[in-house]
């Protein structure tokens, strides 16, 4: 864990293709030959970090949303995490590094998958992949331009909730009805209550990336 928090540590500081392995190395004060011991490439240190920090970032929804439906917990979630990039901006550019990589969109896509498919998210694993790639990627190539666009981190969310499940054949109308009965989670409480549990619960440390 202390290679995996120092890497993100200069990921989220330097950009994902700007630090090289000897560059964690040196900064762990280990040699290159140990750190590829646990981790072979860097984009395995990258999957085991988007893994953990995915994880950390569910916990709320597993723990205190467990009442409300698959739907509305992922809208939630959502509305939460792209509030939690417009605000911090290291964060924010740690995610836009991945999803300029194809590969390493691929593997943040795997781990929404699994969590999408444990909360009950209906669908052929194939369909419910294909739409989060398409719902997420076009919604975040919004989100990273929104200053330019002048669109709202709020109505971007609504949009990526939207297109996945129209992709998974949901029905317009119960989506919107859906959207509406998750408002008043997006509040400051809410949102601190989530901030809280991330910080609690990441065994990544995010107290520079992530203000509390």
């Amino acid at each position: 864990m202390e290679i995996v928090n120092t890497a993100f540590r200069l990921f989220a500081e330097n950009g994902y293709d700007q630090v090289q392995m000897k560059d964690i190395a040196e900064a762990c004060d280990i040699s290159k030959s140990l750190l590829q011991h646990y981790f072979p490439k860097k984009i395995v240190l990258l999957s085991t970090m988007l893994n953990e920090l995915m994880l950390s970032a569910f916990i709320y929804s597993n723990e205190q949303l467990t009442l409300l439906s698959a739907e509305q917990r992922t809208m939630i979630q959502m509305s939460f995490l792209l509030r939690t990039l417009d605000e911090n901006p290291k964060m924010e550019n740690f995610i836009k590094d991945i999803f300029e990589n194809p590969e390493l969109t691929t593997e943040l896509v795997l781990v929404s998958l699994d969590w999408l498919e444990s909360i009950g998210v209906a669908g052929e694993t194939s369909v419910i992949r294909y739409a989060i790639n398409f719902a997420v990627s076009g919604g975040m190539a919004v989100f990273f331009k929104r200053k330019l666009l002048r669109v709202s981190v709020e109505h971007i969310a609504e949009n990526i909730d939207q297109a996945f499940y129209l992709l998974l054949g949901a029905d317009r109308q119960k989506i919107d009805q859906v959207y509406l009965s998750t408002a008043k989670y997006n509040t400051d409480r809410y949102f601190q209550q989530f901030i809280t549990y991330l910080h609690a619960h990441a065994t990544i440390d995010l107290s520079a990336e992530i203000k509390i």
